[in-house]
């Protein structure tokens, strides 16, 4: 006589889905090397105000957030933010909460205008909201904990100033980032992970 348990049928993933799961996992870790490349090549250049940099990961984080969607684009964002502050051997000091601060903020924004306004901004657009709304967080936080708010005064117009150029030169690179991979230009990457 056959027992319950002999006659149930083993259920698991599908082989699409665990295709699915494995390009998408393997996407995340491509991205996020990538991303700590760029990390590190961008904290040797020179900054004009200390915490302000190029923001040369954001290239990728942008191309993402058109091409793969907003839960990849996440995943690869905040894992280069935490793995690059372990690097430098500084999680969780006061450099390692401006710049998670800073990316989050940035982040949100950027999302919110791929999904509602990158027709109209475009990604130069896009790109430069996300490196003002960085810069600016960094900046009131530095304000607030120097209790100082005219520092707000005299290094906001640099701040515009270097969002402008460092977010449309990321914009820029991310466009033409998207246009060589075909999956990322033409949507079917987001299609993808999101019937995962």
């Amino acid at each position: 006589m056959q027992s319950p348990a002999e006659g149930m049928a083993v259920v698991g993933p599908e082989p699409r889905e665990v295709r699915e799961r494995i390009e998408r996992l393997s996407l995340i870790a491509a991205a996020t090397a990538f991303e700590l490349v760029l990390f590190v090549l961008d904290s040797a250049l020179p900054r004009p105000i200390p915490w302000i940099k190029i923001g040369l990961a954001n290239i990728v984080t942008l191309a993402l957030l058109v091409g793969a969607g907003w839960r990849v684009a996440a995943a690869v964002h905040f894992l280069r933010i935490t793995i690059g502050a372990v690097l430098r051997g500084g999680l969780f000091t006061p450099f390692f909460l401006l710049s998670f601060s800073g990316g989050a903020v940035s982040f949100i924004v950027m999302a919110l205008a791929v999904r509602w306004a990158i027709p109209v901004l475009g990604f130069l657009g896009v790109s430069f909201l996300g490196a003002l709304a960085h810069n600016t967080v960094q900046l009131l936080m530095v304000a607030a904990a120097l209790s100082d708010s005219s520092v707000l005064v005299l290094l906001w117009p640099a701040v515009l100033l270097f969002s402008l150029c460092y977010g449309g030169f990321s914009g820029w690179c991310s466009f033409h980032f998207c246009r060589r991979i075909p999956q990322l230009a033409e949507g079917r990457l987001a299609q993808a992970l999101r019937a995962g």
